[in-house]
């Protein structure tokens, strides 16, 4: 595999996770999901978070687990303490790359 093809999903990613968004605009969650779907991403986003059914009107899923199909990235955007388990989860669910 050459390198432009191993960073293809952080590059060009068609699927993204967003693991910890928000309903709270001024969270950093929300605002990285809103500008994901503002700026004219045309691929998949899935906001993740256990406690919404929604976030900017997208559907909200409970985990990375919960949600059908490959990812390509994550982004995670929770506290410190739960970083590593949320990677964990993404590697299980494979997830290509976080950020």
């Amino acid at each position: 595999m050459t390198p432009e093809r191993g960073l293809q999903a952080i590059l060009a990613p068609t699927t993204i996770a967003v693991v910890g968004a928000s309903r709270a605009p001024e969270s950093i969650g929300h605002q990285i999901l809103a500008n994901l779907l503002a700026q004219g991403f045309t691929g998949a986003v899935y906001p993740v978070n256990p406690n919404a059914t929604a976030v900017c009107s997208v559907r909200a899923y409970a985990s990375v687990a919960d949600i059908s199909g490959a990812l390509d990235m994550a982004v995670i955007v929770v506290p410190k303490d739960r970083v590593l388990a949320v990677a964990e989860d993404c590697g299980k669910a494979g997830v290509k790359a976080l950020v």
